[in-house]
């Protein structure tokens, strides 16, 4: 049996993307309300869970929601595409969620209400 658990959290930032001719619109400054979705997996406790949904609620806060809430996402990122910033979460969440005997499953970040970029354990 697999046991996964997630968790949703927002944020808010903006960005462009470099390059018109490439980019189009985007490539003007814009801001977007990003939802960010992590799965992780594990083995069921002594306590009877994977892990305490207030412990994964602060490691992801701590390592993605304070660093880029409100945020100008060019500073971080050369090219801040959904694409970019997924992978760029998904491994340091991985490496985080490692240290608790943890596997990061899946993560889901949605840069609109219609566009997403999914990233899922090779």
């Amino acid at each position: 049996m697999k046991i996964h658990i997630g968790r949703k959290f927002e944020f808010e930032a903006c960005h462009f993307l470099p390059g018109k001719d490439i980019y189009g619109e985007c490539s003007n400054l814009h801001g977007h309300r990003y939802e960010l979705e992590v799965i992780v997996a594990g083995e069921i406790n002594e306590n009877g869970w994977l892990f305490n949904f207030k412990d994964l609620k602060r490691l992801v806060e701590d390592t993605v929601i304070s660093k880029y809430d409100h945020q100008n996402l060019n500073e971080y990122f050369e090219v801040p595409t959904a694409e970019n910033m997924g992978a760029y979460i998904f491994q340091n969440l991985s490496e985080e969620l490692k240290k608790h005997n943890m596997t990061l499953k899946r993560i889901k970040l949605n840069e609109t209400s219609k566009c997403y970029v999914e990233i899922t354990e090779n």
